[in-house]
């Protein structure tokens, strides 16, 4: 619908210091999170819309920076392209990478376990906090973008110097997608999914007022 003026409170759309419709997305977040029901706002009367919302959310911040660690995991990473009975909408790449020093205990570790045969458990433990750090990238960046799983993933490992300069490097590419239809999905992970999106908002909208 076209709009001269801002149905919410009258400012002109069009001209030298006219302001703009926000998008439908940002529109919904207002009227969902102040109990309104308005058509559309504009940039100039969204700004204290925008700033009441974020200053109750602030007050809850480390509440929601907290149960988003606990329940990020519920957002798909996987190898396969195009999962089984998946309708999905691609949104586009994303990738994370982490680097840490391995250090000259895991080196020395590592040294005698490979000298014996065995495996470096020094090694293996920071593998894999490094690839979770990169899981939980991919997956903020997906919820971000508006998606909601992550598809046809890739992860390398290098290592960069030598000795007790080593560096262990994680790499991880994917693509992400939003499902448009959540039925294969269980009750529990799509109502994970939408918390998730919705903390994710919250923070979205906590980071735009400080800027």
């Amino acid at each position: 619908m076209n709009y001269d003026k801002c149905p919410n409170c009258g400012k002109s759309l069009n001209g030298f210091l006219s302001a703009d419709l926000l998008l439908q997305s940002k529109v919904d977040f207002i009227n969902k999170h102040l109990n309104e029901n308005k058509e559309a706002y504009c940039t100039k009367c969204s700004s204290p819309l925008l700033s009441k919302i974020a200053d109750t959310f602030r007050k809850q911040k480390s509440d929601i920076e907290s149960r988003l660690q606990q329940i990020i995991h519920y957002i798909p990473v996987m190898t396969s392209p195009s999962p089984t009975k998946w309708d999905y909408e691609v949104i586009g790449m994303v990738t994370a990478q982490t680097t840490s020093g391995t250090g000259f205990a895991t080196e020395l570790s590592r040294s005698f376990n490979d000298f014996f045969g065995s495996g470096s458990n020094a090694t293996n433990q920071k593998i894999a906090r490094a690839t979770n750090l990169c899981k939980a990238d991919l997956r903020v960046q997906c919820i971000r973008q508006g998606g909601n799983a992550i598809i046809s993933t890739d992860i390398d490992f290098n290592e960069i110097g030598a000795g007790s300069t080593n560096m262990l490097m994680v790499c991880m590419a994917g693509t992400a997608i939003r499902v448009t239809d959540m039925t294969n999905f269980s009750i529990k992970s799509r109502d994970t999914i939408i918390e998730i999106i919705e903390l994710t908002e919250k923070l979205e909208a906590i980071a735009e007022i400080v800027k």
